[in-house]
């Protein structure tokens, strides 16, 4: 069965384009809001948290470079090279 398509006119197909820029805007609106009400951390714990991130990293690069190291070490020994 046949179901009949709307007709869309040519001021009507330009205009729904905006209909839909309204949402665009409150969805920002809605972002600020809660963007308002996270908890920023301080200067103080910035540095902290930085710091720590850097020794973390460190360290695993420490562990993997002393890895990567002994493997290598072992496969020279086993294979002669």
């Amino acid at each position: 069965m046949a179901v009949a398509k709307k007709a869309e006119g040519a001021a009507g197909g330009f205009l729904d384009k905006f209909k839909n820029l309204g949402k665009g805007f409150n969805h920002f609106r809605e972002v600020w809001n809660e963007l308002k009400k996270v908890h920023w951390p301080t200067r103080d714990q910035l540095l902290i948290y930085t710091g720590v991130v850097f020794v973390s990293v460190g360290i695993i690069a420490l562990l993997i470079w002393v890895v990567d190291s002994s493997l290598t070490f072992v496969m020279n020994t086993l294979l002669g090279s």
